[in-house]
């Protein structure tokens, strides 16, 4: 793996490959005829692209995942999470109007803020001061109470490291870029149930980290699996995936990684299955011996999201992994109760 280029589009053309570290910017803008042989300004054709975050992260009392979807004239974000010791859900949504850029490209210092008044969500970096933080305030109801989170990650600590993958989406003509970290998580999460006390919780473990911008098709499905924590005192984290945006030459463009104490792993193209139904147990699996995972649901956040030119239908479940993930210098990370988050997700633009 080699270092990532300044730029991830010269002269129209994406420079395809996956990464050890950060560019200066996840941008995709300026490919040239990327729906077709037709000379499209640029311009029109950016208007293409779509961008997402999701923040998944794993503590002693909770788990849970933060997501934005940016479609410019419309952006939506929801915060997810568990009690793991009750198996309670919380899931707060927040929809914004029309802006300019909901994600920021720069990946140096950047914010993806929701400013709702009943909902406000703010997921920043500044790789400067080498931090990773997320704060929340999410207003309570007659049925979930209020919820307020600050989480802060140190990116100097030795079991961070990110990768940057550009990978064609699916043909060579489109792209998608994709910017994953892992790191160490600490903060604190207070709930204030209505005519209760408030508790409060110190809270330690890490965290996933996923940027992705793309030109989209009006129709994507994916799937996607999420796991973050410790394994016999070692720090593991590891995100596959599989989509109808996956490269046609899967086995040398794909955005699958592992993360063991800050050593990166590229892992191949899995498959991924639930032949006992979606609320059954999952299989993840590769054709080289390196990924041999089942994923068994302990709770499922099903929801259809509908805003404007988006329709979104969506299962994020809180669930435990079992089996076997094989580093690139051949050990075995043999995993058993690991939780973890996998996503099921059909959007039509």
């Amino acid at each position: 793996m080699t270092a990532p280029p300044e730029k991830l589009v010269k002269n129209g053309k994406p420079v395809f490959g996956t990464f050890d570290g950060i560019p200066p910017a996840l941008d995709i803008r300026g490919v040239r005829c990327p729906f077709g042989v037709l000379p499209l300004p640029t311009f029109i054709t950016d208007l293409r692209i779509r961008s997402s975050l999701a923040y998944i992260f794993n503590t002693d009392e909770f788990i849970g995942a933060v997501s934005f979807l940016d479609l410019k004239i419309v952006g939506h974000g929801e915060v997810l999470f568990w009690n793991k010791k009750t198996g309670r859900k919380y899931v707060y949504h927040t929809v914004t109007g029309p802006r300019r850029r909901l994600i920021s490209k720069n990946t140096g210092h950047g914010a993806c803020i929701s400013f709702g008044h009943r909902r406000y969500i703010r997921l920043g970096w500044d790789m400067g001061k080498q931090v990773l933080s997320l704060v929340f305030n999410l207003k309570g109801d007659s049925v979930r109470p209020q919820a307020t989170g600050a989480f802060k990650s140190d990116l100097s600590a030795p079991t961070f490291h990110a990768s940057t993958a550009v990978l064609p989406a699916p043909t060579m003509r489109r792209c998608r870029g994709v910017w994953l970290m892992a790191a160490p998580l600490e903060g604190s999460l207070s709930l204030h149930p209505a005519k209760q006390p408030q508790t409060s919780s110190s809270l330690e473990g890490s965290v996933l980290f996923k940027s992705v911008r793309s030109y989209n098709k009006l129709r994507t499905r994916s799937r996607e699996v999420w796991g973050t924590g410790k394994i016999r005192g070692k720090s593991v984290s590891f995100a596959v995936s599989s989509s109808s945006l996956d490269a046609v030459n899967p086995d040398t463009y794909n955005e699958n990684i592992l993360f063991v104490e800050g050593e990166l792993t590229p892992l191949p193209p899995v498959k991924i299955t639930f032949p006992f139904g979606i609320r059954g147990k999952w299989i993840i699996q590769d054709t080289e011996n390196m990924v041999d995972l089942s994923f068994t649901p302990i709770s499922d956040h099903n929801r259809t999201v509908s805003l404007f030119v988006l329709r979104a239908q969506k299962h994020v479940m809180y669930g435990v992994f079992e089996g076997m993930l094989r580093t690139k210098d051949g050990e075995e990370i043999i995993i058993k109760d690991f939780p973890g988050v996998v996503r099921k997700q059909l959007m039509r633009l």
